[in-house]
């Protein structure tokens, strides 16, 4: 019986601006905008389009936006509020954020995102009391190494078809399953990433977005638990 869902966003476009682009006027306006370094900003493709004409695999980066709405849809379903999913971040630079279960995070974006440049700039949040988020160096391979998990699937468009509540049923018999879920608005995983993969489906004939993809895959997971039952039975008979 599954004891832990982990959720990994992966290669996620989530980063501050690179140095390459320190000097460019969009970047440097937006960042004097908000009060800050242009370095210490998150790369936005909402605001820095222009400026990432050319940037390295420009067309997976700047979409901080996929990573926030991804995590509104996991971290408080009824699935982590019984222990059962653990939601790591890793991004295109191989950092990883890791969640603390109380975290409430911001329902707000611009909210979100000068959480996140703190977290990038002091590496926790917030600065004093209970670490809520932390960030470190760690790449993918090494995430699963500490992990552990039973079994790894990749959910990607280049995948093998498969519905997924079949996807699920493979997962539910072992005691930790790891999903890998990309964070990116175009493309595909990196190859070596591809390659911790045990297994990897494509869960419908069009692209759809990782949130969409993380709101079915934990009600689906919830539903092989049987889990919205036991939790009403809770509330009926809370002396069991």
């Amino acid at each position: 019986m599954l004891k832990r869902l982990v959720l990994v966003i992966a290669e996620s476009a989530l980063e501050t601006v690179p140095e390459a682009l320190w000097w460019h006027p969009e970047v440097r306006r937006y960042a004097r905008d908000r009060g800050l370094k242009p370095g210490e900003v998150l790369l936005d493709r909402s605001y820095h389009h222009r400026a990432m004409r050319g940037l390295r695999d420009a067309h997976k980066r700047g979409r901080p936006d996929i990573v926030h709405f991804s995590l509104l849809n996991a971290l408080e379903t009824p699935l982590a509020r019984e222990g059962l999913l653990e939601v790591y971040v890793h991004t295109v630079n191989d950092k990883v954020l890791e969640f603390n279960p109380e975290v409430r995070l911001p329902r707000n974006y611009m909210r979100f995102k000068g959480l996140i440049e703190q977290l990038f700039k002091l590496g926790r949040v917030p600065p004093d009391g209970e670490t809520l988020i932390t960030l470190r160096d760690c790449s993918l391979v090494e995430l699963k190494n500490e992990v552990k998990p039973v079994i790894t699937i990749g959910f990607s468009t280049s995948g093998e078809p498969k519905p997924l509540d079949d996807v699920v049923s493979q997962m539910v018999n072992v005691e930790v399953a790891m999903t890998v879920i990309g964070g990116f608005p175009h493309g595909d995983f990196k190859e070596e990433n591809m390659r911790l993969f045990d297994l990897c489906y494509s869960i419908d004939p069009e692209p759809l977005n990782a949130w969409v993809v993380v709101a079915r895959l934990v009600y689906e997971v919830e539903k092989k638990l049987n889990l919205h039952r036991k939790r009403l039975e809770q509330v009926e008979n809370p002396t069991r």
